[in-house]
């Protein structure tokens, strides 16, 4: 059996719902089966989606409702969906709850840290120091522009080492982190680049998309297998990696 992973509508537009095929395939290429799971006000769904996913996946996205984390608009970066937003926010305490294993990507990390309480800068521009440009501009998604240093006591530098090179676009990025989670990886501005929350089975979020660079990166890979092997884990799943030298 392949774990089953719940992965969160990223958005809607025109009245559908719709996941990036990049998070599709990381998973399937894993060995997982993906799951798509859909923008809903019915939180009765959720014992639902937990008996039914072995983990999740929240993907990247647009931005998040400053209301939402006790702030007015500020910028007029992106744009916000209320109705996804509680959602996501939502889910993803449920899901936190539950201990089921939880990857979050991009706007997935925002809504991990602002699940668990925690505040987002709406925009890069608004931080009080220097800061890079977080929206790359390349021809390609899996193309890389930073480097972010990553904290030995993590599980991320057991994935990725000391240092990594990664792709990014996000024009926000974490603010006030609660004291449950711990920053896991930062780049040269400080921005932080993942987070972590001690004590759980699994749960980390990354900045970055993983999903477009692990074809070519092992180290990337070993974000999807630690996923599925901690999936496998909660519901007593025999799980074997079709990534080849990637563990």
């Amino acid at each position: 059996m392949r774990p089953v992973i719940g992965i969160v509508m990223c958005g809607s537009e025109n009245g559908r719902q719709f996941v990036s095929q990049p998070y599709l395939d990381a998973v399937t290429d894993a060995g997982g089966l993906p799951t798509v799971l859909p923008v809903t006000g019915d939180t009765s769904l959720y014992a639902g989606f937990s008996r039914l996913c072995d983990g999740f996946l929240f993907c990247g996205g647009g931005d998040i409702t400053p209301l939402l984390f006790g702030e007015e608009l500020l910028t007029d970066q992106g744009g916000t969906d209320l109705f996804t937003d509680r959602f996501h926010l939502s889910l993803m305490a449920y899901v936190l709850q539950s201990r089921l294993p939880v990857l979050a990507i991009c706007r997935g990390m925002q809504v991990m840290n602002l699940a668990l309480g925690g505040t987002i800068w709406q925009d890069l521009s608004l931080r009080p120091v220097h800061t890079l440009n977080h929206m790359q501009v390349s021809v390609h998604r899996q193309d890389v522009c930073h480097k972010i240093t990553i904290s030995k006591n993590s599980m991320l530098y057991d994935f990725l080492g000391e240092y990594a090179e990664v792709n990014s676009f996000h024009h926000q990025c974490l603010h006030l982190i609660p004291s449950s989670l711990r920053p896991s990886a930062i780049a040269s501005d400080g921005v932080v680049e993942a987070i972590e929350l001690p004590g759980h089975p699994f749960a980390l979020g990354v900045q970055w998309h993983p999903e477009v660079l692990y074809p070519s990166d092992h180290g990337m890979k070993k974000l999807f297998l630690a996923l599925l092997k901690k999936a496998s884990v909660s519901k007593n799943i025999q799980y074997i990696s079709p990534f080849s030298g990637a563990e």
